[in-house]
């Protein structure tokens, strides 16, 4: 999977830097009062209309998001987009006394409905339930597909130390929410067996039409966890091998998106994003598996 590609593409990242000042567009503007964070991006096929979505933070603080924000765009042709001047709050988007954070859309083709999931956090409170981040997947199969994660304890049955405020006794799974009925129902797939937090998930078709869903998640253990799942989402149950994709740092979220191909036999490519830096955040790298 995309542990084979950095070697393969590193003249092609060469050449994205050479062409990337002219097809970059600056979504969301950060200052010193506000900060923006954790984008999500989502193309509306029919009319050609992009959404780019984002938390509005007062700093860069986790502690400090307030609401989400939204910016429409245009394909106009095959390499410009039109994207509307300012942003939309989305006010609606919120509860009393918490703050709106992960924005995770995914549009529904049949019913051409766009549905935006998100987390509310209770201000000055952690929350350890569940987190969806990113975007969304609709499967060939028309499955709904939201990549969420949870959290586990696993530290010592009798620990009592305040340590487990910071996490040091919890560890993060990577796992889908799925929904076969335009999500009137949804069920919860089963966890991943190793550590996976912000994770994004991407839909793999093959030369005979079979489709596999393929997880790639943000860990603490300096690589990337990578996974697939045959049973669309249900679990993960192929691990993939471990030290291939490197993380960055203490780990950032990465983006992989999938598209096929105009060929025959159809071939999907998987697009890959992340700071290419194994120390900051910085250096930003395009993948092409």
């Amino acid at each position: 999977m995309l542990h084979t590609i950095q070697s393969a593409t590193n003249s092609f990242s060469n050449k994205l830097q050479c062409i990337c000042p002219k097809l970059l567009t600056l979504m969301f503007l950060f200052s010193y009062s506000v900060s923006y964070r954790i984008p999500a991006l989502v193309n509306l096929n029919d009319d050609q209309t992009f959404l780019a979505l984002a938390e509005k933070r007062k700093t860069l603080s986790d502690t400090n998001a307030e609401v989400l924000v939204m910016r429409r765009g245009t394909l106009k042709d095959a390499k410009t987009q039109d994207w509307v001047s300012g942003h939309q709050l989305l006010s609606s988007a919120c509860l009393p006394n918490h703050c709106s954070m992960n924005p995770c859309p995914v549009y529904e083709r049949e019913s051409k409905t766009l549905f935006l999931f998100f987390v509310c956090v209770p201000t000055r409170v952690l929350d350890l339930t569940a987190d969806v981040i990113g975007h969304g997947v609709q499967m060939k199969s028309r499955r709904l597909i939201i990549p969420a994660y949870v959290y586990r304890y696993t530290g010592k049955p009798d620990c009592t130390s305040r340590c487990c405020l910071s996490f040091c006794c919890f560890t993060s799974f990577a796992l889908a929410f799925c929904s076969d009925d335009q999500r009137i129902t949804w069920k919860v797939g089963n966890q991943m067996d190793v550590e996976s937090c912000e994770c994004q998930m991407a839909e793999i078709i093959d030369e005979e039409g079979k489709s596999t869903l393929y997880c790639n998640a943000r860990t603490r253990l300096g690589y990337r966890s990578e996974a697939l799942s045959y049973n669309s989402g249900e679990d993960f149950g192929t691990v993939l091998s471990p030290n291939k994709l490197i993380e960055t740092g203490n780990g950032c979220l990465g983006s992989v998106l999938s598209f096929l191909e105009q060929s025959n036999p159809t071939k999907t490519w998987l697009l890959y994003s992340y700071p290419s830096n194994p120390k900051n955040r910085v250096d930003l790298g395009l993948y092409l598996n």
